[in-house]
């Protein structure tokens, strides 16, 4: 409780050391100036009081005495003197006066004539003494009786002003005392506390430096005393502060340094997902500024996320997001944040759309490059089986035009239907050796697909085919070859559904190109197939059933109109194809 005063004062005292130190010291003077004075004041009012009764009963007693002889022998001139010269010697007897036995007055001090109110005072006992209101104060009135009473009595008043005064000097010159040394005291002690306080002023200041970040500041201090040890702990002290920064900050440099070195993006983000900080590379990849992204959620940087969602970022190849819109593939790596707390983790991006892009093209030379080695190739046998297929052809139409035995007639139909066959499959051989340069003009892609639907509409049976057609621009290309495209691929939809089948085409218009996507619920395509559904006869049907030359066939016109076609497909879910031909 009284720490809690003190600490209250403190406050509202304000201020530095030295002034609480000064005001702290003129309240303890002070205080000791009022109690002492209290002190003696009542110490000096109490021997004094008891002096003035001490000598008010020795006077009335004495008179008491001196005057026993007078009163009897009725000398009034004697006990006049008596009392005027007592009251003479005696500075502090206010009255005397001197009754008989039957309370006449014989004698009294009074000038202005006795007081007969007096006279109504009760007679007290010998050596009694009482306090009486004279109007002109307050007395302290001796009664000492004569013959103990029989001749009279003595009554004496004794004024209590002459030892008030002495208590008031006495005061004052305490007071005066109290209020110098005072004076003195606050002088000393401000001496005093800004001597005590001077190293404790070097300490702040060595901490106010240091929170400055002025690390190392040094204090100097002549004292031999506890600041010293104290200053000297502060010492060492911001000498180890500032040697474990300037480490810090070396191996953070170096650490910086490194990571900048680094061309991948290095993300370092928060148990939130915010990003906290990046490197060089990070900014060249996604072309933001530090600042730009500070705080915000890593999700701004996902192509497919928004800022609501709060998923996990697996490892992994992923699509991204750059300041100016594009996008672009990259590889993943999310690992903890290696810390007591482990609040956040460090996100490792690596940008692959540069090698992907190397990787397919890669991919088209070599299939280009096995496309001309096989037309070439298909072409010459073409040829060589053409001739002998049409002379198969006319001399077995020939036959059938004579009249034969059932039997006969009907293996020469079997040998015409097989011939017919195989020309077919070499006129798409020689359709894949020498695809026609297309006829280039404006082409309205979601014509042409209505034009392919209700040509294949005998061929649908029970297969449910939902459009999406938004509006397109025209693009340059030829309409006959896109049409093949786009029939190809249907016919090749519709074979690979079993039961309560849907295929959905899609359109839509992108920046710089348009998009036809064929969406199907069919059986799908394995992944150790899907890569080779474009090379030439890879087919996945049964024999006789397909030549594996249709989607190699596409493949080649849609690369004619610098266009792109993919593929993605689940076994047992369908297969989607995209083709994208530019605007």
């Amino acid at each position: 409780m009284l720490k809690e005063k003190i600490l209250k004062i403190n406050d509202f005292i304000g201020g530095g050391l030295v002034r609480k130190f000064v005001i702290w010291i003129v309240f303890i003077i002070m205080l000791l100036g009022v109690m002492t004075t209290i002190f003696v004041q009542v110490s000096l009012n109490k021997t004094l009081t008891e002096e003035l009764h001490e000598r008010g009963q020795v006077i009335s007693r004495n008179m008491a005495t001196s005057i026993v002889e007078s009163i009897l022998i009725e000398d009034t001139i004697y006990v006049h003197r008596l009392v005027e010269n007592t009251k003479k010697i005696e500075k502090d007897v206010k009255y005397i006066y001197i009754t008989d036995a039957r309370g006449k007055v014989l004698a009294h001090t009074f000038e202005g004539g006795f007081p007969v109110e007096l006279l109504t005072v009760q007679k007290y006992l010998e050596n009694s003494s009482h306090l009486l209101d004279t109007g002109d104060g307050i007395v302290i009135d001796f009664t000492a009786p004569i013959l103990d009473g029989r001749a009279g009595f003595v009554h004496i008043g004794m004024d209590e002003t002459s030892m008030h005064e002495k208590i008031k000097q006495t005061s004052s010159a305490i007071i005066t005392i109290t209020l110098l040394v005072g004076t003195l005291g606050v002088l000393m002690a401000y001496i005093a506390g800004n001597y005590l306080t001077r190293p404790i002023r070097s300490l702040v200041k060595g901490t106010e430096e240091i929170g400055r970040g002025n690390l190392g500041y040094q204090i100097k201090t002549d004292s031999t005393d506890e600041i010293n040890i104290l200053s000297n702990a502060f010492n060492k002290m911001s000498y180890n502060l500032n040697t474990g920064i300037n480490e810090l900050r070396e191996s953070e440099e170096r650490y910086r340094r490194f990571v900048d070195s680094i061309s991948d993006a290095v993300i370092l983000i928060d148990s939130q997902k915010k990003i906290l900080s990046w490197n060089s590379g990070a900014q060249k990849i996604f072309g933001y500024c530090l600042e730009e992204v500070a705080g915000s959620k890593i999700n701004i940087l996902f192509y497919s996320m928004n800022e609501a969602d709060n998923l996990e970022i697996p490892d992994g190849e992923n699509v991204f997001k750059r300041k100016d819109g594009s996008n672009f593939p990259g590889l993943i790596s999310n690992k903890p944040l290696q810390d007591s707390r482990n609040a956040g983790n460090v996100l490792v991006i690596k940008d692959i759309k540069e090698q992907k892009e190397i990787a397919n093209l890669e991919k088209l030379l070599m299939r280009s490059e096995k496309l001309f080695t096989l037309g070439k190739l298909a072409a010459g046998v073409a040829h060589e089986i053409n001739n002998p297929l049409t002379a198969i052809s006319l001399h077995t139409q020939i036959m059938l035009r004579k009249t034969w035995d059932e039997k006969t007639d009907s293996r020469l139909k079997i040998i015409n239907k097989e011939t017919n066959r195989a020309a077919g499959i070499v006129k798409r051989l020689l359709e894949f050796a020498h695809q026609s340069e297309p006829k280039i003009g404006s082409v309205d892609i979601n014509s042409e697909i209505d034009i392919v639907l209700n040509v294949l509409e005998p061929q649908l049976n029970s297969t449910k085919i939902t459009t999406d057609l938004m509006p397109l621009p025209l693009i340059m290309a030829d309409g006959e070859q896109i049409q093949q495209v786009i029939m190809n691929m249907l016919t090749n939809s519709i074979q690979s559904i079993t039961t309560d089948g849907e295929i959905i085409i899609k359109t839509a218009a992108k920046n710089d190109h348009i998009e036809i996507s064929i969406i199907d619920n069919g059986c799908g395509i394995s992944q150790d197939n899907i890569g080779r559904v474009f090379d030439p006869f890879f087919t996945t049907k049964k024999s006789g059933e397909g030549t594996g030359l249709g989607l190699s066939i596409c493949y080649g016109v849609i690369k004619k109109h610098n266009g792109l076609i993919d593929v993605k497909s689940r076994v047992g879910t369908g297969t989607t194809f995209t083709i994208r031909l530019p605007i």
